[in-house]
């Protein structure tokens, strides 16, 4: 594997001697780089302990007022009016007080992402369709006995002890949460190296149509590999525009290389 990799960056010609290898070598030769790719969002997530300032500072601008009648009583929302109020939103998900007597998630059918707090629960919903229910008495106890009119009166106090019950929340479940985001960011990184060598390889065949399709895929494979650093170095460090450019440049290099390689022994060119 290490030949591979240090042809298709020096001498990205000597890739076509590697034409015949088996599909399941550049799968795995494929998936070494998603999963490297994937490293940012594991080390963000390992050392994730809570929302940094900046984002607790953003999430405030985006707090709707609250009922200053409501408060969370030893982990039961208690209001003097029945009904739903959006108390945050931004464009991944909404958060909303719920005092009408029963629970309906179908209020929520055209809200999207949804967590709703009423009576002694937290709901998520998504579309109408509650999937998860978290106890209040799960969360810390600064807010299990929270105040809503401290919003105003006291908003220090408000803003600290909603980010905490947050924080612990994702630290709890951090284990759970963090695989399941790490496992997505490796299957989009997957998918979105397959896509583009399918495309590329059906460009070359575009070209070349006397060569195998399989044979295009897994040359092409190997000749992206300057593509694949590309994308982890700029995950991992995030590159300045002009080295990324110079970077594209040499990356687009080595598949010319390649083309004029395949042309050359096509034409029977020493």
């Amino acid at each position: 594997m290490y030949t591979r990799f240090y042809n298709s960056l020096i001498a990205p010609r000597n890739i076509v001697n590697y034409r015949t290898d088996s599909l399941f070598r550049v799968f795995l030769y494929i998936l070494f780089f998603a999963v490297l790719l994937s490293t940012r969002i594991a080390i963000d997530t390992i050392t994730f302990d809570g929302m940094s300032v900046a984002t607790k500072e953003a999430m405030k601008t985006e707090f709707a007022d609250v009922d200053d009648t409501c408060m969370i009583i030893e982990g039961t929302l208690d209001c003097t009016s029945a009904e739903s109020t959006l108390v945050y939103q931004d464009i991944l998900i909404g958060f909303y007080t719920d005092s009408f007597d029963n629970f309906n998630p179908n209020i929520y059918s055209s809200t999207g992402y949804t967590i709703v707090l009423h009576g002694e629960a937290l709901y998520f919903v998504v579309s109408g369709t509650e999937l998860i229910t978290i106890p209040v008495t799960d969360l810390n106890d600064s807010f299990q006995n929270l105040d809503f009119s401290t919003q105003v009166s006291d908003p220090d106090y408000f803003y600290a002890t909603v980010f905490d019950a947050v924080d612990d929340y994702l630290l709890s479940t951090k284990t759970l949460w963090g695989t399941g985001a790490i496992l997505i960011d490796f299957l989009t990184n997957f998918t979105m190296f397959m896509i583009f060598v399918l495309v590329s390889a059906w460009m070359l065949r575009l070209r070349f149509k006397v060569i195998k399709f399989k044979h295009l895929f897994v040359m092409t494979t190997y000749s992206s590999t300057a593509l694949y650093l590309i994308l982890i170095l700029n995950s991992l460090y995030n590159l300045s525009f002009f080295i990324i450019l110079i970077m594209l440049l040499v990356a687009f290099r080595q598949n010319s290389r390649l083309s004029l390689e395949l042309y050359r022994r096509l034409n029977k060119k020493p």
